[in-house]
């Protein structure tokens, strides 16, 4: 079982690295990332963050910086405002009209390339369960 903060399930033909509910801040400002993130992502001792590319759907290029956040007793990876936030505007995820979300994953069919999709809740639920679409 997933992240229990997860929003989907699996990917077909592809690996999950994390999904997650948009708060007003992850859509205003900085993305707060799940700390297992560090699993797959590492960033070198003695550094404070990394920069790594995902493609969204329609192949665009997005170069993130996965930051440790330097408050607090414990680390914490946040995706920096400047691209993040530049991501969150052109997918349209920042309005207060519903409920948005994100997933990063690795396509299996494209040698493990990643990929992110902005999502946006269905209000509409399917057997009870909420449905998130891609935007």
């Amino acid at each position: 079982m997933g992240h229990p903060k997860e929003i989907i399930g699996d990917i077909p033909n592809g690996t999950k690295i994390f999904s997650k509910k948009l708060a007003k801040t992850d859509r205003d400002f900085q993305l707060i990332v799940p700390e297992r993130v560090f699993e797959q992502f590492a960033i070198e001792n003695g550094s404070y963050e990394r920069d790594f590319t995902a493609f969204d759907a329609g192949g665009r290029k997005w170069e993130f910086i996965l930051a440790i956040r330097q408050t607090g007793s414990y680390d914490k990876p946040v995706l920096r405002p400047c691209k993040w936030h530049e991501f969150v505007v052109a997918h349209g995820l920042s309005g207060d009209d519903a409920e948005y979300g994100v997933v990063f994953y690795k396509d299996d069919n494209d040698n493990g390339k990643l990929q992110v999709r902005g999502l946006k809740k269905n209000h509409s639920p399917l057997f009870g369960k909420a449905i998130w679409e891609k935007v």
